[in-house]
């Protein structure tokens, strides 16, 4: 199996803070303007109170969120503070993408590498991967790109203001310093490989794009930095129209970005996968808000869901992954044959990897992931819309029709003492793609 994998890779500093720090940061900050920025959040991080906002925004609320810094000196501030003592993982999606393919036996993985600082060729697999012989990439340490991710836990509190805020759910805010990925640059040696080869190629996954930014300081628009991107997909399916491509899109700094990524996108890939913010996102924009997505309601998911793929008009399938049910949603019944095993089979892996926080071959994701339950939430959402879709049941899902498209949903396995929740989608994601591309090939 060759696959090839864009656009972005990072390094994650991952730290697990508490409440009670966050309390030792408010004691520094002037909280009625962190309480201004929450009610209206800034999005990105140009100071203290900013990043104050962003943690208690997503821990007040249980969601995932993203934003860029742009000041140096919260950035020596996090480096400082936060640096020393976070667990140092490989981050992007395109890199935890390749990372998993090769735990997962893919035998040659080609993946687009701009910048490599050793203590990220170390995180990458030391097999499967190809790296550029001559070394065709950027190596300057102090443009290292790097995401701090700080993941909260359920049940943990804090207080702010005189009131007590509990956390509903773990998750993650990150604090985005990345130059490079925000660029979506396209390394010499991936775009002259891709080209030469793309007719041995099984499969394709893309993603980075929620990296980009409204504007560049060289004048240059999101539009202009996606448009190399565009060309490069493009080009490789007018070369291997067989080779399916699969798109992730991720936390968007701007959900007008989101909007035009996921329409040009539409037009040309296989297959786009999100979680169920960025789809809350998305379809309020492109159609209108439907109450119940971001609670991961299954009805108002798939509604939502097939929203988004009747103003795609050509998108063939539209995957949902969210912490307590996954589905896909695909105008050609010929998908639903292979897609509860590979949903399931995604599921499987991310699950093995969040209960132990590691990834080391099939027969381990089976042991791993046997002993864990699925989602009871999971499990009653995708009962109630049976009756809906005209649910048939197979293995541990169900598929139908749900206005029009082909469905099949699936709830996940739930690991209760997560010793990750980074890159879980990810790691979902390729999982699932490759055993779509093993079924399928």
């Amino acid at each position: 199996m060759k696959v090839l994998c864009g656009y972005n890779a990072n390094i994650d500093a991952v730290y697990p803070i508490s409440g009670a720090e966050v309390e030792i940061l408010l004691a520094s900050a002037d909280t009625k303007l962190v309480e201004e920025k929450i009610q209206n959040p800034p999005g990105v991080i140009h100071e203290l109170e900013d990043l104050l906002a962003g943690l208690i925004f997503y821990m007040k609320s249980g969601h995932g969120g993203e934003w860029f810094v742009h000041s140096p000196e919260v950035l020596n501030l996090l480096r400082e503070r936060f640096l020393p003592d976070s667990h140092i993982r490989m981050g992007g999606n395109m890199a935890i993408m390749s990372n998993v393919f090769a735990a997962l036996g893919v035998d040659h993985i080609v993946p687009n590498i701009v910048i490599l600082p050793e203590s990220q060729k170390n995180l990458f697999a030391k097999h499967s991967i190809l790296f550029p012989e001559n070394g065709d990439y950027q190596s300057n340490p102090e443009n290292e790109p790097i995401h701090f991710v700080f993941d909260f836990k359920k049940g943990d509190s804090f207080s702010f203001n005189g009131k007590r805020i509990e956390v509903p759910r773990e998750n993650r805010f990150i604090a985005t310093f990345d130059d490079v990925n925000a660029e979506l640059e396209i390394s010499p040696f991936f775009h002259e490989y891709s080209d030469e080869h793309i007719m041995e190629m099984n499969g394709a996954i893309v993603s980075g794009f929620h990296m980009l930014q409204p504007f560049y300081e060289d004048g240059t628009s999101f539009s202009d930095k996606l448009k190399p991107a565009l060309l490069q997909i493009t080009g490789w399916k007018e070369k291997n129209s067989s080779m399916p491509i699969h798109a992730e899109l991720g936390h968007f700094a701007s959900v007008d970005i989101e909007v035009e990524v996921f329409t040009h996108l539409a037009r040309i890939v296989d297959s786009i996968g999100m979680n169920e913010d960025e789809l809350a996102d998305l379809v309020a924009t492109i159609d209108s808000p439907v109450p119940g997505v971001r609670e991961m309601n299954m009805k108002a998911l798939l509604e939502a869901a097939c929203r988004c793929m009747d103003v795609s008009e050509k998108l063939p399938t539209l995957i949902i992954h969210t912490r307590d049910l996954v589905f896909s949603v695909s105008r050609d019944e010929k998908q639903v044959f292979s897609c509860i095993e590979s949903l399931d089979f995604g599921i499987k892996t991310a699950a093995a990897f969040a209960s132990s926080g590691k990834l080391e071959s099939r027969e381990f994701v089976e042991k791993a992931s046997a002993s864990l339950e699925r989602s009871e939430y999971g499990v009653k959402e995708i009962r109630e819309i049976t009756t809906l879709i005209g649910g048939v049941k197979e293995s541990a899902g169900i598929r139908g029709t749900y206005d029009a498209y082909e469905v099949c949903a699936i709830p996940t396995l739930i690991a209760e003492k997560p010793v990750v929740t980074v890159g879980l989608g990810d790691t979902f994601s390729a999982a699932s793609f490759l055993r779509f591309l093993e079924l399928n090939n």
